[in-house]
């Protein structure tokens, strides 16, 4: 059996969270939202996710119920986290939006996020061009 990876197993406990403080969809897109920016917990990345889990265990505290806790188990980087870390080095602080017209006007995908590992490496070849011609302006 193959372990579910910590993002997925904190996407699970969110929703337990939602259950146990009996809040509507309405309200608990308002808390993801709020605490991200996004509508949806599989936009989120990790530490988006944490944010979401502490927000609604802010919630159960306040409504006397127990709180939850997150154990994360160590996971190798993903091709993912590669192309994030490094979108954040090339493209500076825009860098999600960057990649989201990237993947928009390539692949006709909404976020770079969905995209497959054939899409995220050509992803890393575009960041690889950024950061070339950088360099040859320098």
């Amino acid at each position: 059996m193959e372990q579910k990876s910590n993002r997925s197993r904190l996407i699970g406990l969110i929703h337990v969270q939602k259950t146990v403080a009996k809040l509507d969809d309405e309200t608990y897109r308002t808390i993801i939202s709020g605490a991200t920016g996004k509508e949806s917990c599989t936009e989120c990345t990790t530490q988006e996710l944490r944010a979401i889990f502490r927000d609604l265990n802010l919630i159960l505290g306040k409504q006397g119920k127990k709180t939850f806790s997150f154990y994360p188990r160590w996971e190798p980087p993903t091709l993912k986290d590669a192309v994030i870390a490094r979108a954040r080095k090339i493209l500076g602080d825009d860098w999600e939006n960057r990649l989201d017209s990237f993947s928009q006007s390539k692949f006709s995908k909404a976020k770079f996020r969905l995209c497959n590992k054939s899409e995220l490496l050509r992803i890393m070849a575009f960041l690889t061009n950024v950061e070339r011609k950088e360099r040859i302006a320098e």
